[in-house]
């Protein structure tokens, strides 16, 4: 017993230090490539350029932000079976906490909070709602194929996005085909023959999981309703392309309209990985780069990117406190 408290009590220790040298590591990434891209770059033009910035199109950009966020929304409802569907408001408190945790921590934790929280802390229709974020995030796979083919014909696409495209389109095909493709009913039998040497309790947790989660997948087995979330997914992409555009006219840039997809390609695969909170110092190096394939200034570049980095980010922190804010005060926290 002795032993087992000195274990769990190193153990925590060590969680702590993980949870310590992530964001520090993170940030001194993002601080390593901002000051990589910002080289040369004077801070007068690029507080300048952002002064300058016309409000109408910053406007219309924080809009455009915030009807993504609903779009989202709307393509997850559309996701989950429809004898299982939370409510709205429920799934948009769900999706904003997500997108503050996301934002804050590393390794996407925000989509396992989500679906813990649409869930209303049941494992089983957590579970459910994870199978629905499993295939959202196939649909999203899909449209950044699609947009990726439509950003090469405007721009040559480097030779180092090749590889996460691959892996991207590699994962998203071998969830379509285990939700479409295999039977649930020989999912869930291939499980009970592996499971049996756990103790009854958590095979059964573990197989009532599995059902639900493949009940979250089961719009990939649907024709309709996948037609519904191609079209949802449809939306949300364009919205997000439309935004980087009109921020384009915030700061007179006339760019041709593959740079938007182009923009919105290299920022959904760059800030990927694991990094700074909010994706600082990534999003604005990236956005430096992006641009100037363009021959955009990278003063007005690293201007862009921070206010573009402002708008997308603030509204994810700002409704992502104020959700977790509702949820935490509620007299009954089982149900977001």
């Amino acid at each position: 017993m002795v032993r087992a408290s000195q274990a769990d009590a190193t153990a925590a220790r060590r969680n702590r230090r993980t949870l310590l040298w992530q964001p520090l590591l993170g940030l001194a990434v993002g601080a390593g490539l901002v000051a990589l891209a910002a080289r040369g770059i004077d801070a007068g033009s690029v507080w300048t350029a952002i002064s300058r910035a016309r409000p109408g199109p910053v406007a219309g950009t924080l809009l455009l932000v915030l009807a993504t966020t609903a779009a989202k929304v709307g393509r997850w409802w559309a996701l989950f079976p429809p004898t299982d569907r939370p409510s709205l408001p429920a799934l948009a408190r769900a999706l904003l906490v997500g997108q503050l945790v996301n934002a804050i921590l590393p390794l996407r934790a925000g989509e396992v909070a989500r679906a813990a929280l649409a869930g209303g802390g049941s494992g089983p229709a957590s579970a459910t709602a994870l199978g629905t974020v499993a295939a959202e995030k196939t649909f999203d796979v899909l449209l950044l194929l699609l947009a990726s083919g439509l950003a090469a014909v405007s721009t040559p696409l480097p030779p180092w996005i090749g590889l996460p495209l691959a892996t991207l389109a590699v994962v998203g095909l071998m969830v379509f085909l285990i939700a479409a493709a295999l039977p649930p009913t020989r999912l869930i039998a291939w499980a009970e023959a592996r499971a049996g040497l756990l103790p009854t309790r958590w095979r059964e947790s573990l197989l009532a999981a599995l059902r639900r989660g493949l009940e979250g997948l089961s719009v990939l087995r649907c024709p309709r309703r996948a037609g519904l979330a191609v079209g949802w997914s449809a939306l949300v992409w364009t919205l997000a392309t439309a935004t980087n555009g009109v921020l384009f006219h915030a700061f007179g840039l006339r760019l041709p309209p593959g740079a938007a997809v182009w923009l919105l390609v290299l920022l959904h695969i760059g800030i990927a990985p694991p990094s700074s909170p909010t994706r600082l110092g990534v999003f604005h190096a990236l956005a430096v780069w992006g641009l100037s394939t363009f021959g955009v200034d990278r003063a007005v570049g690293m201007a862009y990117g921070t206010l573009l980095h402002a708008l997308v980010y603030g509204p994810q922190l700002v409704l992502g406190g104020l959700a977790m804010i509702w949820i935490w005060k509620r007299p009954d926290r089982t149900n977001p």
